[in-house]
């Protein structure tokens, strides 16, 4: 197995005790209750046969993703146009079919269905070509807030820092339950929605409060993994663990302190070789044992080898744990209208702060007053490209 050196910083450090997660049964139906983080998105009215719908990511350096679940509310309007192709005046009576179909990503396990059936007739429409061969039926209300839910516990395709995406779409048309076949149909339906989906979450493994600035950045056909441990104690070792799917880990290699860096800051940094052959995100993190055996673990830190050509967005929240104020650092300039939010573990907003990007990288909030002492989540939110961007801060 791979062995991964310290390089000793020493450093005047003050002690801080920060508040542990700890583990339970956390599930999505009974022991402790799943956390909620909602989002919401909305769309037309139009007449596309198709619209997509995007949702933020769940961050998986936050907890573990248990499920989630998706509600849609839909109204629609259609018209149907109908008319006779044949030499004789004819009875007609049709059944209109309409239905809304939700699919989320491949894998991800929504697949929502919501059907409408309507006849109309019987009614008797003229031979082709003389007046009364058509008839108009609607517009008429097909779907009014129409409600369906789905649900999932495949929740790797949500996992991550990018968007997720959701199809709906609209398919049917015109049968005839009386009359035979010589007609034409063509339903134009205008439909709008509203979707609101609940990421269900549980507190991971204990975060190691020791274990700080874990980065894993592309180098070529590697990538570079660094972060300082501070305050360490005697017989303190590392593993470097990798995933694939946010939740099972392999170890890659491991580290120990030694008596020298004991109480002081080191820097550690690992280097992973690539396999050209894979497709897909990679998730890294740090498990540290301290001398007693207790585990804990770092931040996750998730990378997309295949698009890591610059233009991917990643960001850092410091200091961390905070006191009075929270700065949000992207990687890269920014333009824009954000909202910061600084959200509790019960899912409420307790301070937001608007602020208008110009090119710049760097967001402020002040806490005040300040929150009671513990953990947060800063969600940051770019309201002029539909995205957000969540982060696990302690405030101390």
């Amino acid at each position: 197995m791979k062995r991964v050196y310290p390089m000793l910083i020493t450093v005047a450090l003050l002690t801080v005790n920060l508040p542990r997660i700890a583990q339970a049964q956390c599930t999505c139906a009974g022991g402790v209750p799943a956390t909620p983080i909602d989002y919401y998105a909305s769309f037309g009215p139009t007449n596309t046969s198709s619209t997509a719908v995007s949702f933020p990511q769940f961050n998986p350096a936050i907890g573990t993703l248990a499920c989630l679940k998706l509600k849609d509310s839909i109204s629609g309007i259609s018209t149907t146009h109908v008319t006779n192709t044949g030499p004789d005046s004819t009875q007609f009576e049709f059944l209109l079919t309409v239905s809304n179909n939700i699919k989320g990503p491949a894998g991800g396990g929504i697949n929502i269905v919501q059907p409408f059936n309507q006849i109309y007739g019987p009614d008797s429409l003229a031979p082709f070509g003389t007046p009364g061969d058509t008839i108009t039926y609607g517009p008429d209300t097909i779907f009014n807030n129409a409600t369906g839910s789905g649900s999932s516990t495949s929740t790797a395709p949500y996992l991550g820092f990018g968007t997720v995406n959701f199809t709906y779409t609209i398919s049917g048309g015109v049968n005839s339950l009386e009359g035979g076949l010589n007609y034409l149909a063509g339903p134009t339906t205008i439909y709008w929605g509203q979707f609101h989906l609940t990421y269900y979450w549980c507190p991971a493994a204990p975060l190691a409060t020791t274990i700080q600035d874990f980065t894993a950045v592309p180098n070529g056909n590697a990538v570079l993994l660094q972060w300082l441990a501070t305050n360490q104690e005697p017989n303190t070792s590392y593993e470097i663990q990798i995933s694939t799917d946010g939740k099972n880990f392999n170890t890659l290699g491991e580290a120990e302190t030694d008596a020298a860096s004991a109480g002081s800051s080191s820097k550690y940094e690992y280097q992973y070789n690539l396999d050209p052959a894979y497709v897909g995100k990679l998730y890294f993190r740090v498990q540290e044992t301290d001398g007693t055996g207790k585990l804990s673990y770092s931040e996750i830190v998730v990378l997309d080898p295949n698009k890591s050509n610059g233009n991917d967005i990643s960001y850092s929240t410091y200091p961390n744990p905070a006191t009075n104020s929270l700065l949000f650092q992207f990687n890269s300039s920014q333009t824009g209208r954000f909202l910061m939010q600084l959200v509790n573990t019960a899912g409420q907003v307790v301070q937001e702060t608007a602020v208008t990007l110009t090119g710049t990288s760097q967001m402020r909030m002040t806490l005040s007053p300040q929150p009671v002492k513990g953990l947060y989540f800063l969600r940051t939110s770019d309201l002029s490209h539909n995205r957000s961007f969540v982060s696990k801060v302690f405030i101390d």
